[in-house]
């Protein structure tokens, strides 16, 4: 199911009429330049719109069901989403987009109350934290917060929390890539693109960009005019 929802949705074309071209699309998690993320992963499985019908049919719905997709209402997102609710009802889930504001969007996302969502994630150079968050079985003490499906997978909560204490650098590294290739083959959620964050300043301004579209005021210089 998750598979035909993929192959549904061309992402592409959404980064370049929604977004203008300030995107990439990926067929990852989380970014190659994550430490431990294989490059191989990166790359995206072709829109297949025939492909997305049989394998509804496979899973035991040939002429499609009805779904609700939740997503915040900030503009480019629920741009975003308008595209994919269309493209998915062309393969036969008839989707109708749902956005509400961050108050209500965000308890539906951390509580797992939504039935089918659309969300984005900023990973830190690290990867538990990433990994922790959106595939570790939920808990309330803090395990899965993000993991808005509610998926689980004992073997991979095992290695998830390894990670976490392991000291050595290239072993950690490899609990990574084995946790990554675990979820590129379990497909827990759909990865769509990641935006290219576009900044402009004065030249006489210097500022370390960061990849959560967050300034940094303590990293920014403005050099004296001349």
């Amino acid at each position: 199911m998750r598979r035909a929802v993929y192959h549904a949705i061309n992402v592409q074309l959404i980064i370049d009429k929604v977004l203008r071209g300030q995107g990439v699309p990926t067929g990852a998690f989380l970014s190659p330049m994550v430490d431990g993320s294989p490059a191989e992963l990166d790359k995206r499985a072709p829109y297949d719109p025939a492909r997305a019908k049989a394998l509804l049919a496979e899973a035991g719905y040939p002429n499609g069901f009805a779904v609700t997709l939740d997503c915040v209402n900030v503009a480019w997102r629920e741009n975003s989403c308008q595209a994919m609710a269309a493209m998915l009802t062309q393969v036969g889930i008839r989707t109708t987009l749902r956005s509400s504001g961050t108050g209500q969007f965000f308890p539906k996302l951390s509580q797992g109350t939504a039935s089918f969502i659309e969300y984005g994630w900023t990973a830190s150079p690290d990867a538990w934290n990433s990994l922790n968050g959106l595939f570790r079985t939920f808990d309330k003490g803090g395990l899965g917060t993000f993991n808005a499906g509610r998926y689980s997978n004992p073997a991979l909560d095992r290695l998830i929390d390894q990670i976490r204490v392991e000291p050595d650098l290239t072993r950690r590294r490899a609990m990574v890539t084995t946790v990554l290739r675990l979820v590129a083959d379990d497909l827990p959620f759909i990865p769509l693109y990641r935006r290219t964050l576009t900044w402009a300043m004065h030249k006489r301004v210097s500022a370390v960009q960061w990849p959560n579209d967050t300034l940094e005021l303590r990293w920014v210089r403005v050099k004296a005019a001349p």
